[in-house]
């Protein structure tokens, strides 16, 4: 058996602080942990839409559920490294070019849903997955506007803000492909 040197307690937060990658204290409820902590929830329900991808019914578009599980599985490691480079890491950072893959990723499933799927409002859910998928984009969402209210205390890069625009409008794109495949019948809001 392996000997860890390292406990997960530090003891550091019984005392309500923590510490930042850079060593910098800061009380737990300070905004930069308000964002982190919304980046652990958006990656932890994006565990449960890859796990529900997994266990989707194999199609004869198979291959494209697996292409977005896999999308989704490199969109958690993008959110970690967000998360160190909020933390201020000296080395991890937001890959500049993932905005530019969700773009042509949000382009591809747009054009297999076909014309006028944007026209209207649907109820959240129509099937279990679109449900986690509409869970996770309004987290996404959240974590925008905390990292909105950041970047009004200190200055992020821009490709932060880009990016997790990108990412609701992926999961919103995704949930309305989601369903079309599956079949649902999406309930349309009523006026």
């Amino acid at each position: 058996m392996i000997k860890q040197n390292k406990r997960i307690y530090t003891k550091i937060g019984d005392r309500g602080a923590t510490v930042l990658i850079n060593g910098e204290p800061l009380p737990k409820n300070s905004l930069v942990f308000e964002v982190l902590g919304t980046l652990d929830e958006l990656n932890a329900s994006l565990g449960l839409v890859v796990l529900k991808f997994k266990q989707t019914p194999k199609t004869s578009r198979a291959d494209l559920f697996l292409r977005e599980t896999n999308l989704l599985i490199d969109l958690q490691n993008e959110l970690f490294k967000l998360g160190a480079e909020i933390a201020l890491s000296p080395t991890v950072k937001l890959n500049n070019q993932f905005v530019a893959t969700l773009e042509q990723e949000i382009d591809f499933l747009q054009d297999d849903i076909g014309a006028n799927w944007g026209n209207k409002f649907v109820l959240p859910g129509g099937s279990e997955i679109g449900a986690f998928l509409d869970l996770a984009r309004t987290i996404a969402r959240r974590l925008e506007r905390k990292i909105v209210a950041l970047n009004n205390e200190r200055d992020l890069r821009e490709i932060i803000l880009q990016f997790n625009n990108r990412v609701s409008d992926y999961l919103y794109t995704l949930r309305i492909w989601v369903n079309k495949e599956l079949q649902v019948k999406e309930i349309e809001f009523q006026a």
